[in-house]
């Protein structure tokens, strides 16, 4: 009976059909996962489905039965090494995505130029504690994970000293926003609203509340004090006094007036008042008031401010508090006690100490004269390991990382005034390893596979030779209407058209790319008209063709739709624009402001973890604007070598020529585009 019971539970758990299962539930929680994270968030996503115990057993699973198969087919007496090296690369690659999820660990460092950094944010969130207790420090510290959805209870006790401290999740609240409501017994709370680096910002000042917001000092209901703005509540009316003269611009008539400093005046609800230096509006104002706590959306980003009320006990004493914090931020600590033993609570990112320093010598942003978009970024680092006795200069860019010590580092993000940087720390050298090592085996699978004379591929190889023989013009007449349908209706436009012959030689060219990598011109002209139209011709054109011709006659050309504007709607009703496809000219008002500017701004100074589907599509979009930009302007045509230049850099006719040293080949350069483009125009 127990026999029967084993083969029966191997063949319903380990089958292959099994695996299959395994598979299609897998593919299932992905797709689940990618509505919960658009709805809710990152952190919702990895609650529900990629850090919960049944996605987790679900790939245990999978692999177990991978090494069922493996030993239930007999790959390794059989000799079926395709099939053996497919399984095994899976095997591997799910042991390193254990290893990584158990084992590793990531976050962001954030340096400013000329300053030093030895340790950087988890991306993970704790809760930390602090408690001070008889002149003594103790200090702990609890993983969290807390989203929108999910179980978010936690509860905890700890014996410090001879005190029993007791803590306790109650809610978490998405979010927090402070709202305004109408209390009897409530106190005088104003709005004010200012304008600051995120935008309209609000702050609620409460009645004999001394508050700074952003440089302005606001003293609600309080002795006067000279460099302030002074509020009164008198005789059911709001004085102020500023120390210095104000203008007042009443928001619903436009009405503007001048307000001299150093006496009071009426203040006015929902009026603009500004100085040089200061500019508030007060939103609102009730007589009676409280201050309540709600949730302004359910989706959290990397960026969004997460609630936890929390019960905290200490001995006899009990406090219920909320504690605020952001994930990949140090969180700023609530304060309870019971007046001899004190204990702080904080949620948000844990600082991670490295064994060594990294010093940010300049941060260099590159971008493009056109849109003023950021095209690159890098940092010029300097890492000093003092144990190794180790100085070493690095520059961190895109594809190009700094792996010291088990860690490497990215370039990630930077500061809207360009003078530090942000980098993302990974520390994972085994997990990568193994996934490596896993990827490796997976591509010697294939490779077996089409050697493999019993392989399903060569079989089909087979079947499809046969069909070819006995009905060929059914593939050919299937060819012929896929070809009819994907042929581009042609622009009405008369376009600049270069003949093949001198597109021939332009391509045989050497270019250099962004990259530093050294291409023929006419494989640099199909990647560039592949990223800016997803197509390898339009209009009849090879790209050689395109390119030379939209370098000719930029004046024709930049009315052409070429660039490619994805599927994204709100990206089609900023530009008007319905079609697959627009024209340079499109991204442009009449004024000659680039459309995507502000979008573009915001998203790149979004972390890339809080990047949505808008947020990639448009900078996908803004690169093939400024490739277009690019082509346009000749800045793409890297064909000139610079003479003893140190870093191999080589120069496109349009550069900057006192970006290099070698003032002779500008010259040069300088002189023959001028010439070059008004005669291939005349050959047209």
């Amino acid at each position: 009976m127990n026999m029967k019971f084993f083969k029966w539970a191997n063949n319903a758990i380990f089958s292959t059909r099994a695996a299959g299962v395994y598979m299609l539930l897998f593919a299932i929680s992905i797709g689940a996962a990618t509505f919960i994270e658009n709805d809710f968030g990152t952190s919702s996503a990895q609650k529900i489905v990629f850090k919960s115990w049944w996605f987790e057993l679900i790939l245990c699973l999978f692999g177990s039965s991978l090494i069922s198969n493996i030993i239930r087919f007999r790959m390794i007496q059989q000799k079926k090494w395709p099939l053996l090296t497919f399984h095994l690369a899976m095997i591997i690659i799910l042991i390193g995505a254990g290893v990584t999820r158990y084992f590793g660990s990531e976050g962001i460092m954030h340096i400013r130029e000329n300053s030093l950094a030895n340790s950087f944010l988890s991306a993970e969130s704790y809760l930390q504690f602090e408690v001070r207790q008889n002149g003594k420090r103790y200090l702990f510290d609890e993983p969290v994970l807390f989203a929108t959805l999910g179980n978010n209870h936690l509860k905890r006790s700890y014996l410090i000293g001879n005190k029993e401290i007791g803590f306790e999740t109650l809610d978490f609240m998405p979010n927090p926003t402070e709202v305004l409501v109408e209390d009897p017994a409530g106190i005088p709370i104003l709005k004010v609203v200012i304008g600051g680096m995120q935008g309209r910002q609000e702050y609620l000042v409460k009645y004999k509340d001394h508050v700074n917001i952003d440089g302005t000092v606001f003293n609600f209901g309080n002795p006067e004090e000279p460099d302030a703005i002074n509020i009164q509540y008198e005789n059911d009316s709001l004085l102020f006094k500023a120390p210095v003269t104000l203008s007042q611009m009443v928001m619903a008539t436009q009405r503007k007036d001048t307000l001299a400093g150093g006496m009071y005046h009426l203040l006015l609800l929902r009026s603009l008042y500004s100085s040089g230096s200061q500019n508030f509006v007060i939103g609102d104002f009730k007589p009676k008031a409280k201050v309540e706590i709600n949730s302004s959306s359910n989706k959290m980003t990397g960026s969004s401010v997460g609630a936890i009320r929390v019960k905290v006990h200490i001995g006899d004493h009990e406090e219920t508090r909320y504690v605020f914090g952001t994930q990949g931020q140090e969180g700023t600590p609530q304060i309870f006690s019971d007046g001899t033993t004190g204990l702080a609570v904080s949620y948000g990112a844990k600082s991670v100490q490295l064994p060594f320093f990294i010093r940010l010598r300049d941060f260099i942003m590159e971008r493009y004269p056109g849109t003023n978009s950021a095209s690159s970024y890098a940092s010029e680092i300097t890492l000093t390991d003092k144990n190794n006795n180790l100085n070493h200069d690095q520059r961190i860019y895109m594809n190009h990382i700094l792996d010291y010590g088990g860690y490497r580092f990215f370039q990630s993000s930077f500061d809207q005034d360009e003078l530090g940087t942000y980098l993302s720390v990974n520390h994972d050298a085994p997990g990568t390893l193994i996934s490596y090592l896993g990827y490796i085996l997976l591509t010697l699978g294939m490779v077996l596979t089409l050697f493999d004379k019993k392989s399903r591929f060569r079989r089909l190889s087979e079947n499809i030779k046969k069909m070819r023989r006995t009905n060929s013009i059914i593939p050919i007449a299937i060819i012929a209407v896929f070809f009819s349908w994907a042929t581009p209706a042609r622009c009405e436009t008369h376009l600049t058209t270069v003949s093949l012959e001198q597109a021939d030689r332009f391509g045989r060219l050497l270019v250099q790319d962004n990259q530093g990598r050294l291409k023929p011109m006419n494989t640099f002209n199909n990647e560039l008209v592949r990223k800016l139209s997803r197509k390898e011709s339009l209009y009849g054109m090879t790209a050689d063709q395109i390119v030379l011709g939209m370098n000719a006659s930029p004046e024709i050309w930049n009315t052409v739709p070429l660039i490619y504007i994805g599927q994204h709607e709100e990206i089609k009703k900023i530009l008007q624009i319905d079609g697959p496809l627009a024209a340079y000219v499109d991204f442009f008002d009449e004024q000659g402001h680039y459309l995507l500017e502000s979008y573009v701004k915001k998203a790149f100074g979004a972390q890339p973890r809080d990047r949505g589907a808008f947020e990639k599509d448009l900078l996908k979009l803004d690169e093939r604007v400024n490739i277009c930009d690019m082509i346009f302007s000749g800045r793409f045509m890297k064909v000139f070598p610079i003479p003893d230049d140190d870093t191999y850099s080589w120069q496109a006719p349009n550069d900057d020529p006192h970006q290099h040293n070698a003032v002779s080949a500008n010259a040069f350069v300088q002189k023959f585009y001028p010439a070059y483009q008004p005669t291939l125009v005349e050959r047209l």
